[in-house]
């Protein structure tokens, strides 16, 4: 009979104490990146081992991701800047589920923002009418010139 794998572990508010959300802001290279939780602190985390062999997975900057902390103390193997791991890439459908619950942090905002966006966004109104009065200069100053 084969074996049934193990149920995966529940994201869903509330958080276990060693566990904190937190905004993924900049990747720092090697698989960390700095994030910035719900005070505004910022600590550095990398990507875990178990995420990282998924490769169809994506951490980019932008994302709300569930992180582990570290044990602090003087036996933890771990040292210098990281203080933790990401453990959980937060989708649309946790993020529902956390704001439906009423558990979704206000220093977080109501939905997040990927630095793609601001990347490829479209021409505002703002900045399609002053395109539009630089070819209108331009036009007048051909007519004059001939």
């Amino acid at each position: 009979m084969p074996r049934r794998p193990p149920s995966p572990p529940s994201f869903s508010p509330p958080l276990p104490t060693d566990q904190l959300l937190v905004h993924l802001l900049s990747p720092q290279g090697s698989n960390n990146f700095l994030c910035e939780d719900v005070n505004g602190s910022e600590r550095l985390v990398e990507v875990s081992s178990k995420l990282r062999r998924v490769k169809s997975l994506i951490v980019m900057r932008g994302d709300f991701a569930v992180i582990s902390i570290f044990p602090s103390g003087p036996e933890s193997d771990k040292g210098g800047r990281l203080v933790g791991e990401i453990v959980h890439i937060m989708d649309k459908s946790d993020i529902r589920e956390w704001k439906k619950a009423g558990s979704w942090p206000e220093g977080f905002g109501e939905k997040p923002v990927h630095a793609q966006d601001d990347q490829y966004k479209d021409i505002s109104d703002e900045d399609e009418a002053d395109y539009q009065d630089d070819e209108e200069e331009e036009e007048e100053y051909e007519d004059q010139s001939r």
